[in-house]
């Protein structure tokens, strides 16, 4: 008696019948990256609504790039931030519209970090860095994956 196979084969990809999650790693890795990157948008959303003397050295540097006020740009990032975790799982569950939302999200996370650029420098580079690493791995899905290209 011959034991039963762990994953029945998908009779038109060859592909075993498992989640997009469990057969790419990339997947894995794009969802835990844009929910991080999220997680460190609301924070950074936090932090802007309950401190407002936090960011206030942006003032020294002439206010040029804030249009909005502290509150509503911690507004502006609780908001993506809860759209990138989502979007984020969102892709665990294989969805390509997740994969392009996280990839817009990410680069606008990207841009509206160049705000606190000057004032939080570490901060700043931390966040655009795991967006980054988001976008290479939303856009660098595995070719075995069928129908999962962008």
């Amino acid at each position: 008696m011959q034991p039963e196979p762990l994953a029945s084969n998908d009779s038109a990809s060859g592909q075993p019948d498992r989640p997009p999650v469990e057969r790419s790693h990339w997947v894995a890795f794009a969802g835990i990256m844009l929910m991080l990157s999220g997680l460190f948008d609301i924070i950074n959303g936090f932090v802007a609504l309950l401190d407002n003397g936090y960011y206030s050295t942006t003032y020294e540097h002439g206010n040029r790039l804030l249009i909005l006020n502290y509150d509503a740009w911690g507004w502006v990032w609780i908001f993506v931030g809860i759209a990138q975790i989502l979007a984020g799982l969102g892709v665990f569950m294989g969805s390509r519209f997740a994969r392009i939302t996280g990839i817009v999200l990410a680069g606008a996370c990207m841009v509206g970090q160049l705000m606190f650029l000057s004032t939080f420098p570490l901060w700043s580079v931390a966040t655009m860095a795991l967006c980054v690493l988001a976008i290479y791995a939303l856009v660098s899905v595995p070719r075995h994956l069928p129908g999962e290209r962008v």
